[in-house]
């Protein structure tokens, strides 16, 4: 298998995310921060003024029902969430959003997407060489993109960070999708199906791995490769994400055309 150098991927700069939306919880601030954190999957007591995190609700059944960005400002919390998950998200936490007199109100405002070099701001993720984030801007204001939405994923993918699509929708656990690494919080307590996603990572067997494929352009899978999402074609290269078995890893590696398995 050819060696392949990630960080020639990686193309700083900022991009309008036109499919994504903004939502804000609205009620007492002390409900709201009840509210979320005995929902979602991360621990928002860790979001610093001005920052963002990672984060994703799962229903009882401990699978994916959506996934976001939380945003912490001052004064409030804001959902940022892809407009195909919007009325999922809703729809699954209005029945335990009424208890805290929390109700969702939908913002005109729009995301950008962020890959630079600092590692202040509305920063989610970050490694040595890169960082990625996001911000958000009145809806008459202009800016334009410096990277397409291609290369903000590719990014996104490099750091092992998946967004989900209307069809993935209760088709997985935190743990097949590195969710369990990247969204998870084990730590703090309850939020639902805490109980099948804790009993998973620490009694359960996994025989399946989430990875990223770097390939050749116009390389087929195979069928023992299930592919999440978009393959995006980028620099000559093919980049995707799959779920394998875990005793195929070595074997795939090997595969003519497959640059990388990690």
């Amino acid at each position: 298998m050819k060696k392949d150098n990630h960080n020639n991927l990686i193309k700083y700069g900022s991009t309008l995310i036109d499919s994504w939306c903004v939502i804000k919880p609205e009620g007492e601030k002390q409900k709201i921060f009840e509210f979320l954190q005995g929902q979602v999957t991360s621990d928002i007591n860790n979001i610093d003024v001005g920052c963002s995190q990672l984060s994703s609700i799962c229903n009882h059944k401990g699978q994916i029902m959506s996934d976001f960005i939380i945003f912490k400002s001052k004064d409030d919390y804001k959902i940022i969430i892809d407009k195909a998950l919007k009325q999922e998200f809703i729809k699954e936490l209005e029945p335990f959003a009424k208890f805290f007199s929390v109700k969702f109100k939908s913002l005109d405002l729009r995301v950008i997407g962020e890959v630079s070099k600092n590692k202040s701001g509305g920063i989610y993720l970050s490694n040595n060489t890169f960082s990625l984030g996001v911000n958000l801007i009145e809806h008459n204001e202009v800016l334009t993109s410096t990277i397409d939405i291609d290369e903000w994923n590719v990014a996104n993918k490099l750091l092992g960070n998946i967004f989900l699509e209307f069809d993935d929708i209760g088709k997985y656990r935190p743990q097949e999708l590195n969710f369990d690494k990247l969204r998870v919080s084990f730590n703090k307590g309850c939020f639902r199906g805490q109980e099948i996603v804790a009993r998973m990572k620490y009694i359960g067997v996994d025989r399946r791995k989430f990875c990223l494929f770097i390939t050749e352009t116009g390389f087929i899978a195979s069928d023992e490769v299930k592919i999440i999402g978009k393959i995006i074609c980028i620099k000559d290269k093919q980049i995707f994400n799959a779920i394998i078995k875990k005793d195929r890893s070595n074997i795939l590696k090997e595969t003519p055309g497959i640059f990388s398995i990690n």
